[in-house]
This record gives structure tokens, sequence and C-alpha cells, in this order.
């Protein structure tokens, strides 16, 4: 996500909050890290040098085998959109959630599914009562950075695992796979949206994207809806 922002020449200013500091970042000079450690609050002096901003593209995550409902996946999301939506009058917070994930689940629904579920369904509510706020909930699913030319390079056990699958996937079940640039690509031009919800709806309401009910701007991206989004 980071390096499609920093090369994208639609983008002039990036700000990225991180416990620790962030080395895509280094050298950047339309990035600025800002070393926040709670993300439950945003107090008044951050929120200030935020100002302006007209989107977030909110990919702070762990393991679907870790999901903590109380905290990153659920409360963090919840905390951020509602600080950010003050922001500019116009604010797109986009939700990268997850292929599998479902706001009606059942009883073997898993917890992943759920959680990331709940998340979308409460960023849709609180968008209805808070002018400006604009939501896109995105699902990508089997993440493959193999051929993404701006990956970072870093050789963990997980991406050479991936690395490995990635091409067999794309031979036998390609809509079941998010390139990382294509991934990136339309969750930055989401976060970017200044048109009206007619307007948005008009243009790119189809097969795996769906414009949700509301007079404020809401929108389901399934990985489907990436791929089609990204000419795949």
């Amino acid at each position: 996500m980071l390096a499609q922002c920093i090369q994208s020449s639609k983008v002039g200013r990036i700000s990225v909050l991180s416990r620790r500091p962030v080395k895509q970042a280094e050298g950047q000079d339309k990035v600025k890290v800002h070393i926040h450690q709670d993300f439950r609050s945003y107090p008044d002096s951050l929120l200030s040098e935020l100002k302006g901003a007209v989107g977030c593209i909110w990919a702070l995550g762990i393991s679907t085998t870790q999901v903590k409902p109380e905290a990153i996946t659920y409360d963090y999301a919840l905390a951020a959109a509602k600080a950010f939506a003050s922001l500019n009058p116009m604010f797109n917070f986009v939700y990268i959630s997850g292929e599998g994930v479902t706001r009606t689940p059942g009883r073997f629904t898993p917890l992943f599914a759920r959680v990331k579920g709940e998340a979308e369904t409460s960023l849709l509510a609180l968008r209805l009562d808070t002018p400006g706020l604009r939501i896109w909930n995105i699902r990508p699913a089997f993440i493959d950075e193999s051929q993404n030319p701006l990956k970072d390079g870093s050789d963990t056990l997980v991406n050479k695992l991936s690395y490995r699958i990635a091409p067999l996937l794309r031979a036998v079940w390609p809509n079941g796979v998010s390139p990382t640039g294509s991934l990136a690509a339309v969750s930055e031009s989401c976060a970017l949206e200044t048109a009206s919800k007619d307007d948005v709806k008009a243009r790119i309401q189809g097969t795996g994207v769906t414009v949700e009910q509301g007079d404020t701007l809401g929108v389901l991206v399934s990985n489907t809806g990436i791929r089609r989004l990204a000419g795949l």
C-alpha cells in the first residue's frame, strides 16, 4: 500500500501512523511517519497534523488466527474512522477486510469472518451519523505479492511460501487471488474518490461491487470487484 502511494502522482502527502519507524518511508519527502502507540485514541495535536487528509487506507491487522475482537480488528478501526472524519468535509475511510467475511454469521462462521463483518457493519452505521464520512469495505482474497515490482523484498518464510503457491492459484483460481499492486491501486483510488454517491454508483457498481443503502456513500468491494476495477 505504502509503495503504491509513494510512487503515485495522484498522492501529494502521506501520513503513516505506526508504533515504530517505517523503513520503507525513509528518504521519502512526501511521507511523514507519526509514532503513535494507542490506536483507540487520537489527540488533537495529532489530528491537527493530519488535517486536510482526504482518505485513509486502514490496513492494520494481524493473522486471521489471532483476531482480537476487542482491539485490532474492531475497536481500532472504529476509533480511527470516528477521529479521522473530522479531518476533511469529505473523508474516505478504506477498511481492508477480507474475502469470506460476512455480516450475517452462522453457527460455524470463523472468528475472523465474524469480527471483520461486525466491523464492516459498524463502520457503515457510523457513516450515517457522521456527515462527510464515506466507507469502503475492501475484501481481498489470497494476497499475491510475487509479481509486484514495488514489493518490499522481505524474505520471510510466509513470503517464500506465498511465492511458491501464487503461480498455482493464478492458474487454477484467478478470482481467488489479489495481486498486491492491483489491491493497492484500487484502495488508493477509493481513498482519493471525490465524486458523489450517484456518480460513484453509476461508474463502478457491477460484478463484485455493491453500493450500500443510505444517503452517504458506503461501498463493498469483493475480490472479484477488486480484480474488475483493476482491469484484470
